[in-house]
């Protein structure tokens, strides 16, 4: 066989080769975003459910909006805003706490007991207000500051983990803490604590 026809014909076979490998099919399907997984031994979506079913139940018995009622002499209707401030991460992994906080707001949010304040928009509220005071816009239709809430508490928190391993089994324990003060006292009037540990055992591949 000559070379330009050994050639001719290796290439065929590549092209072939590559063309089965570039139609190779590609399956999928919805999961359960309720349903418990564990894929690997990071941080999931079912650990950040966990939480906040367990920080909104919390939030719900404690007897800290009834205090406030008291202390500033509200109505049984009153209900206090909040301002979310930020969850800090202690661990070692990428998590978007952002996420944890915004799924608790609509939680908590929906229930009606509280009010939140947007604490992203404020800038972008003040950015309005300057163009709505600029005289471009038509009079008697535009909004000035004055007229905003004022935040009662802050509502941060933190995660952190403990990462343990002995021979081929190991285990993470992650700590959650949502804290919430009063912005008028400093005083730190509620805090809730949830604890999830995961246990693993690690083969010979892949880890």
């Amino acid at each position: 066989m000559s070379l330009k026809k050994s050639l001719f014909l290796g290439f065929i076979g590549l092209a072939t080769a590559t063309s089965f490998i570039g139609c190779k099919s590609f399956e999928g399907n919805y999961g359960d975003a309720d349903e418990a997984q564990i894929l690997d031994d990071r941080w999931n979506p079912t650990d950040a459910r966990l939480t906040v079913q367990k920080m909104v139940t919390d939030m719900d018995t404690a007897p800290w909006i009834q205090n406030w009622r008291d202390d500033a002499k509200k109505g049984p209707k009153d209900r206090p805003f909040l301002l979310v401030d930020d969850m800090e991460n202690r661990t070692s992994e990428i998590i978007d706490t952002k996420a944890v906080f915004e799924d608790l707001r609509a939680k908590v949010l929906n229930d009606g007991k509280v009010r939140f304040l947007d604490g992203d928009m404020r800038k972008k509220i003040l950015e309005e207000y300057k163009y709505q005071g600029s005289g471009l816009v038509k009079k008697g239709s535009s909004k000035g500051p004055g007229n905003q809430y004022g935040a009662d508490f802050f509502l941060s928190g933190a995660i952190s983990s403990i990462v343990s391993k002995q021979g081929g089994k190991s285990s993470v324990q992650y700590q959650i803490e949502m804290k919430l003060v009063n912005i008028s006292t400093g005083e730190l009037i509620w805090s809730g604590i949830e604890k999830i540990r995961k246990n693993f055992n690690r083969g010979g591949f892949g880890w």
